[in-house]
């Protein structure tokens, strides 16, 4: 079960802090989603998708809205164990019909 956090950032934040929160995904906390602003990238938004001994992949708002927007074909894929896949740019997700899960992708 997924437990959202919705929580405003202040206008008077201190850009020398760590500025993102991370909401875990499933109770073992294997899984998360953070979102933040990184100072690297010019502290612009964006989201983290990362798990216990997985390399975290970080997107841009576009990407995130790409994955909104295809929510419930890929959960229709998933309970169907059919496939859907969708790109945008570098950034690629995709179902795997046999094992009823969805894998993201983001070429550097």
């Amino acid at each position: 079960m997924c437990k959202f956090i919705i929580e405003s950032i202040s206008p008077e934040f201190d850009p020398n802090r760590v500025l993102r929160r991370r909401v875990f995904i499933n109770e073992e906390k294997t899984r998360y989603v953070s979102v933040g602003f990184y100072s690297a990238q010019n502290y612009q938004t964006l989201a983290e998708i990362g798990g216990l001994r997985i390399k975290p992949l970080i997107v841009r708002e576009q990407h995130v809205a790409t994955m909104a927007v295809s929510q419930l074909r890929i959960c229709d894929a998933m309970r169907d164990n059919g496939q859907f896949g969708r790109s945008d740019g570098a950034f690629r997700l995709n179902t795997s019909g046999s094992y009823g899960t969805a894998r993201l992708w983001k070429n550097i």
